[in-house]
């Protein structure tokens, strides 16, 4: 069968939605299928055509419709497809896609309910990568990273205000890795960088090179006003690192609403209490990791490539 995979192109960053559709082409030629990845329509022929974000390419989306009425559509529903709601053109994306897939449980409580019998959650599986081993965690540093690329909804600023209110017999440090995509906030964060010693943004990095230092960090803390999942979630659990996260619902659809390293969106002094308890407490920091890797198996490999399977025998039936 042919796929044609549409994803939103930027060409300043590595963005989830271009390792996602990376994993969508390994997953589905797994399968047996014939896979093209393309950033716009333009008028290529497939059976099955896997749009990603519904806001940005409705109008592809609404384009191959109507060239192709017997080819099928999967949407996939992106965080800001449905945080804080959806727009109009999410909605049209909606209406004429065939399945729609999220990432997470509670966002079937953003889809109009009258698109909610076509929906169905698949969790992103995160495959194992090989990773440098070298650089081990030490006891000399507390290691925090936050992997964000850089924008208002990812509350940029809330890391390096939470490191100024630190003790200063605390070894916590946070690393930040991303792209700045909005350029308001890249002078602010290189005068963090340059002024705050418990504050570091070094860029945008590789998958590689991110999921190893990610490997090599005591926390992971995710800032997001809104997020979709967060792939990144997975990531951290495979590599059993536990995590720190706004009560978004994007990361309490992964990791439950009874997770304990929740801190309100935008509270900085909650934020604060919370990395200062991890980095004292062993026994929390513990049942963080605990908590965490009672949700391995949401991201399996095996799993989400069944579920594509099954979505994908479904269409045609």
């Amino acid at each position: 069968m042919n796929f044609l995979i549409l994803f939103p192109d930027n060409k300043k960053a590595v963005t989830g939605n271009f390792c996602s559709a990376l994993q969508y082409e390994r997953i589905l030629e797994s399968l047996g299928n014939n896979v093209e990845l393309i950033n716009k329509y333009d008028n290529q022929e497939a059976e099955v055509l896997i749009a990603i974000n519904a806001d940005k390419n409705n109008s592809d989306i609404r384009k191959f419709h109507t060239d192709n009425p017997k080819s099928k559509i999967i949407l996939i529903l992106s965080g800001t497809d449905i945080y804080p709601c959806p727009s109009n053109r999410a909605i049209d994306s909606m209406e004429i896609s065939n399945v729609l897939v999220l990432l997470q449980s509670q966002a079937f409580n953003q889809v109009p309910e009258k698109y909610r019998k076509k929906s169905s959650v698949i969790h992103q599986s995160i495959e194992r990568l090989k990773l440098d081993s070298q650089a081990l965690k030490s006891d000399s540093e507390f290691k925090v990273v936050l992997i964000s690329n850089i924008r208002p909804v990812k509350d940029p600023l809330i890391a390096p205000r939470a490191c100024q209110m630190i003790p200063a017999s605390s070894k916590l440090k946070i690393t930040h890795v991303g792209y700045c995509l909005d350029s308001k906030f890249e002078d602010l964060l290189f005068k963090e960088s340059k002024n705050n010693d418990r504050y570091e943004w070094i860029g945008g990095r590789s998958v590689l090179e991110t999921r190893t230092i990610l490997s090599q960090s005591d926390l992971l803390l995710i800032t997001s006003q809104h997020e979709g999942a967060g792939r990144v979630v997975g990531e951290a659990v495979q590599l059993e690192v536990p995590i720190i996260s706004t009560n978004n619902d994007g990361v309490m659809g992964v990791l439950g609403e009874e997770y304990e390293g929740y801190y309100p969106v935008g509270d900085v002094e909650a934020l604060t209490a919370l990395l200062i308890k991890a980095e004292k407490d062993k026994s929390f920091l513990e049942h963080l990791n605990l908590q965490c890797k009672n949700k391995k198996t949401l991201f399996s490999v095996e799993e989400e490539t069944k579920a594509w399977s099954e979505i994908i025998n479904d269409l045609f039936v």
